[in-house]
């Protein structure tokens, strides 16, 4: 049968990699899967060289380099064969190249995870996203010089690997930042830099608790921290939530139970700034009491403060982690909201015997952080780019906020009902029950917008609706965009 090699062997020119490199790695590709057998007789150098369309002598080099790795052998004045050592492989024929067979192994068992659910990518030119910066702000010069800087003139040594604790002096910087703008009293032993807040969820959930401990979350929560949580195994038990956030009173009651039963609470998460997905602040008085619920039943405080900045009322309600005075609170964020979802730092700020236990769990899913990106957030810090790029975003984001709950109030006030968030990046809005929040999702997207289709909070019909990354002219036709949908 004569083997189709130009198909077999597809090459890009545009690729880094060296051609011949290609050539050999698709051959042993071929022979690993069964396609080529061992014993079949491959083109001559210049015949395959013609078929390719390349220079014989790269057929040549690739040819020498499958002969090195043992995967052909070379008999003068015959040609070139796949060997005959290679352990038998069941052929595969051409039309089968690039997929699996449901039955090729019938002993590995995939595990599925039912609790964690991919999110979706948000390919659409306008989006009413969950809350997210307009990447556009971002400052992205400053960034750029002082990474470069790092690279070109930092010392050696910050190429090394560093603690797992992350880089020094970037919780020196922000531990200092933290005691002066968030009312907290901590040392740089009080921080461990994470990639983000998920990785933040995942330490805390697997070095602090077991499998079938229990933790308390809000009736509605932020979905994927019950995600992490669930896929480690831990118990999670809701409390009602109401205008206010997370009714405290509720878990006074739910303690005393699992005391008497013998199962007491472990630990519960909390958004207390803007609760996710409400958005509404956590009132002092539950502040206060929630703390003391924490000393009298001895369980930990998990409080996600991922957009503290971004508050427009009044100045932001310091963290339940400033009045923290036995270490019960563990306090994480990111700068994700700050900067952009692709600067990967975030934050746990808790007592050091829990940083040390939390950073042996990084330690191996996660050498350590990207420590130039945090030398370059610790001198945005210090010298203030940081804190003046934030104002000037806190004022773009309130008057987008202020334009779209005016625009969404006149337009389709008797569709939507929100109330105007005190801070964050969205509005949680409730859609009129004769509205199918699926429908219109589906439906807007063809228009080139993204609406959540509520899926996460099942049977509420709604979602939250992001405002700060679409400016005044994209919302205006966000808006326009999801009216003719719902009026068509």
């Amino acid at each position: 049968m004569k083997i189709p090699f130009k198909t077999l062997l597809e090459i890009n020119k545009d690729s880094s990699l060296p051609i011949y490199v290609q050539i050999a790695n698709g051959i042993s590709q071929n022979i690993q899967s069964g396609i080529l057998k061992t014993g079949t007789k491959l083109l001559g150098t210049r015949q395959m060289a013609e078929l390719l369309e390349v220079h014989r002598k790269t057929v040549v080099a690739a040819y020498d380099e499958l002969y090195s790795e043992g995967w052909i052998e070379v008999f003068p004045k015959k040609g070139t064969f796949i060997t005959q050592k290679l352990p038998t492989v069941k052929p595969v024929s051409f039309s089968e190249k690039g997929t699996f067979s449901k039955g090729n192994t019938p002993s590995l068992i995939i595990p599925n995870n039912s609790f964690i659910k991919i999110p979706p990518v948000v390919s659409q030119r306008l989006a009413f996203n969950d809350g997210l910066p307009d990447v556009r702000l971002a400052p992205r010069e400053e960034l750029a010089r002082l990474y470069s800087h790092y690279i070109k003139f930092g010392d050696s040594s910050i190429l090394q690997y560093t603690h797992p604790y992350g880089q020094i002096r970037f919780r020196e910087v922000f531990s200092a930042f933290l005691n002066e703008t968030r009312g907290m009293n901590i040392t740089p032993n009080n921080i461990l830099s994470t990639r983000g807040s998920q990785m933040a969820f995942f330490l805390v959930g697997s070095a602090l608790f077991q499998k079938n401990d229990e933790i308390l979350v809000g009736e509605l929560n932020y979905p994927a921290a019950n995600m992490t949580f669930q896929s480690l195994g831990l118990k999670l038990n809701t409390v009602p939530i109401d205008e206010d956030g997370i009714v405290v009173d509720a878990i006074e009651e739910i303690c005393e139970q699992k005391v008497m039963v013998g199962t007491p609470l472990k630990a519960i998460y909390i958004t207390s700034h803007h609760y996710h997905p409400t958005t509404v602040t956590l009132k002092p008085e539950r502040r206060i009491k929630l703390l003391a619920l924490a000393e009298k039943y001895g369980f930990y405080i998990i409080e996600d403060d991922y957009d503290y900045d971004y508050h427009y009322a009044n100045r932001p309600v310091l963290p339940l982690a400033s009045a923290d005075r036995h270490g019960l609170v563990i306090y994480l964020g990111s700068f994700t909201k700050r900067i952009a979802p692709t600067f990967r730092v975030g934050y746990i700020v808790a007592k050091q015997e829990i940083i040390e236990e939390l950073a042996k769990h990084r330690r191996i899913i996660d050498r350590q952080g990207d420590t130039i990106l945090e030398l370059a957030l610790a001198d945005m810090l210090e010298d203030g780019t940081l804190k003046r790029y934030t104002t000037k975003a806190l004022k773009t984001y309130r008057e987008r906020r202020d334009f779209t709950c005016d625009l969404l109030k006149s337009e389709l006030g008797n569709i939507i009902d929100f109330k105007v968030p005190d801070g964050g990046m969205a509005i949680w809005a409730k859609f009129d029950k004769s509205i199918s929040l699926m429908e219109l999702s589906e439906k807007v997207s063809k228009k080139g917008l993204y609406l959540s289709n509520g899926s996460a909070y099942e049977g509420l019909n709604t979602c939250r609706m992001g405002f700060a990354s679409m400016n005044l002219k994209e919302m205006e036709e966000a808006v326009g965009i999801l009216k003719s949908a719902i009026l068509t």
